[in-house]
């Protein structure tokens, strides 16, 4: 008998459990996947379903980090909108091209670039500091430009888009940690619900099992954002830094 013939309330309990800490993570640094995906592919959920039904309950946790960080008004509202618009262009046809072409070159290059974006990040003065810098870029360059690239990326491949959201603001927009931690999620949420809309077609998403733990990631966000907004970087640096190690450290592995 498996998974989805017999939905015991042992199992919906325990996703409940691990995706409360999936999203309290995820609000606060991203990187939520590294604990809900391989609790689900441990539990005896095949692959193809587990990456849909993943998509689905951290979907439902970035959207309530993303009206919690709304409510409170600590989002650049017209920032935001611009930037969901052109990420679920570059989402759309990044999905598209996945389903034809190879992810070879990017499983040999990010796993490098996650390295020098945590070097960035601990040994940075301006984020020991927390400190605003020096906008690069100016912002409706930036949002076309990352919108389509970041939103490519995270619909042809997908792992560490979070850190690339947070890495891209920080330097090219010149914002603190906590606001780039913040801001990148409705970003991320608005990839990973074009890539979502496609395991649906596909038929990949147990709805039991989602729903469940999307119930879970509501409270782990809804805490999660809560203590960013107290804490600012004292909280979203480290755990920033211990996420984007494992996530780095894992896909090195993977590779080797």
């Amino acid at each position: 008998m498996t998974v989805f013939t017999f939905l015991s309330e042992h199992l919906l309990l325990t996703l409940f459990v691990v995706a409360i800490v999936a999203g309290f993570i995820d609000a606060i640094s991203g990187g939520g996947g590294l604990i809900s995906l391989p609790a689900m592919l441990l539990l005896g959920i095949p692959p193809s379903i587990a990456l849909g039904t993943n998509r689905l309950q951290a979907s439902i946790g970035e959207a309530t980090s993303f009206a919690t960080y709304l409510r409170h008004g600590q989002l650049d509202r017209e920032l935001v909108i611009g930037g969901m618009l052109f990420t679920a262009l570059g989402a759309l046809a990044g999905t598209g091209v996945a389903l034809i072409a190879s992810h070879a070159l990017l499983d040999t290059l990010i796993p490098f670039l996650m390295l020098a974006i945590l070097l960035y990040t601990l040994f940075s003065k301006q984020l020991r500091r927390d400190l605003p810098a020096r906008k690069v870029m100016p912002t409706p360059v930036y949002l076309v430009a990352f919108g389509l690239l970041i939103g490519f990326y995270n619909g042809f491949f997908g792992p560490g888009t979070g850190a690339l959201w947070v890495f891209s603001l920080l330097i090219l927009q010149g914002m603190s940690i906590k606001h780039a931690s913040m801001t990148s999620k409705p970003l991320n949420l608005t990839g990973n619900v074009v890539s979502l809309a496609f395991f649906m077609a596909a038929g990949s998403v147990n709805y039991a099992i989602g729903l469940a733990m999307g119930a879970g990631q509501i409270l782990g966000a809804y805490l999660g954002s809560h203590l960013v907004m107290r804490n600012g970087s004292a909280v979203v640096r480290p755990l920033f830094i211990v996420v984007t190690g494992i996530m780095t450290a894992r896909m090195f592995y993977q590779n080797l």
